[in-house]
């Protein structure tokens, strides 16, 4: 297992919930938008690929595709698994339940 691998298995361990971004992606800065709308920000560890030069971002991209079976940015996991995408934000955005989503996954009271 490559260094990348295991890290990425320990961030998506230590925190209920993860947000795999990068500060250049138009997708994770929607995400962004929705956590600031509902007032979560902070409750979402963030895993910033955005700074990195392109061979560790790959590496650490690909060490999550590697765990999670996805390669997206923005990648959300909930309780160490792939809750979802920019994808699903719109898709509940859109049909008016995504209140109701993330009080199904405890992100709001």
């Amino acid at each position: 297992m490559s260094q990348y691998v295991a890290e990425a298995k320990q961030i998506i361990r230590s925190h209920k919930y993860v947000m795999l971004t990068a500060n250049w992606c138009p997708d994770c800065v929607y995400a962004n938008s929705i956590w600031r709308k509902f007032g979560v920000l902070n409750k979402v560890s963030q895993f910033e690929v955005g700074g990195y030069d392109r061979v560790k971002l790959n590496k650490y991209r690909d060490a999550f595709a590697e765990v999670a079976g996805i390669r997206n940015l923005p990648t959300i996991f909930v309780d160490g698994k792939v809750w979802g995408t920019e994808a699903e934000l719109h898709k509940y955005e859109r049909e008016g339940t995504l209140l109701e989503e993330l009080k199904k996954i405890g992100l709001i009271d």
